[in-house]
């Protein structure tokens, strides 16, 4: 299952059918639905307030308030007030902080939804998800997946399942991700490889060989998300951005810039 990760790692995203790249931008659209329907939380609010103190570039959508902040106050107000697999939030910031287009993010997701479904109902299962989407939103190579894995896995609570704790370590694979692009001495960064029962949960789930065995499987009602999505939306932002974003999000190969399309 080693070799299998590293194909998820590089993949692009033609690796995917036509059906399989709209179930993917389905689950996207739903995760989207969540954000928004969080929009103007009081907590959610008063988080994103504190981030936005602390200024910094605009690279990446906080959805609480729909402000531009920097990626990483925008991967950790965002994995603060959802439950939503770490997935999400932590290959959109890093889509974003990279200014990549469609194509980059459904790639991203896809391989993570895949190995999330391939542990099964493992503990770990999201967080190796994250790890393979964010590896693969910024194109890491061997050496850097390594550090990404020592990074992470050496010094955060893995079990970290909500609120803050949860957040810190979406901030944490962001980070480390980003940092695991260049070149570090083994001064400056710790190289760890995927625990072996990890893979073996994954050996257990399915020994299929191909990328795509969780798309396959996937059963997704494309009418009823688009509702949801519009219940959601409505009221928490523009009523002509909602129909906006479900065409965008439904052509998302042919964006060219993320952050642009979340700033109309």
């Amino acid at each position: 299952m080693q070799g299998w990760l590293e194909r998820a790692r590089q993949a692009v995203w033609p690796e995917w059918s036509y059906e399989e790249m709209m179930k993917i931008k389905l689950c996207f659209l739903e995760y989207l639905g969540t954000g928004f329907a969080l929009k103007d939380t009081e907590e959610g609010v008063r988080l994103a307030e504190h981030l936005e103190a602390f200024g910094g570039e605009e690279q990446a959508m906080l959805f609480a308030t729909g402000n531009m902040v920097t990626a990483a106050q925008a991967v950790l107000g965002n994995a603060a007030v959802s439950d939503a697999p770490l997935l999400y939030p932590t290959v959109l910031a890093a889509i974003e902080l990279q200014n990549k287009g469609g194509k980059e993010l459904t790639a991203a997701l896809g391989a993570g939804l895949e190995v999330t479904y391939r542990m099964g109902d493992h503990p770990q299962a999201q967080l190796l998800g994250a790890l393979v989407g964010v590896a693969n939103a910024f194109e890491l190579d061997e050496d850097g997946w390594s550090v990404l894995v020592g990074t992470v896995l050496n010094h955060r609570n893995l079990h970290a399942a909500t609120g803050m704790a949860r957040a810190l370590l979406a901030h944490d694979l962001l980070l480390a991700g980003s940092l695991a692009r260049d070149e570090w001495s083994e001064d400056m960064a710790e190289r760890g490889e995927v625990p072996d029962e990890w893979l073996q949960a994954m050996q257990e789930q399915t020994a299929e060989p191909g990328l795509n065995t969780f798309l396959k499987a996937l059963d997704l009602n494309a009418d009823e998300i688009i509702v949801n999505f519009r219940e959601q939306a409505e009221g928490k932002i523009p009523a002509p951005h909602i129909e906006y974003y479900i065409d965008a999000v439904m052509g998302m190969e042919d964006i060219c810039c993320v952050p642009l399309f979340f700033r109309r």
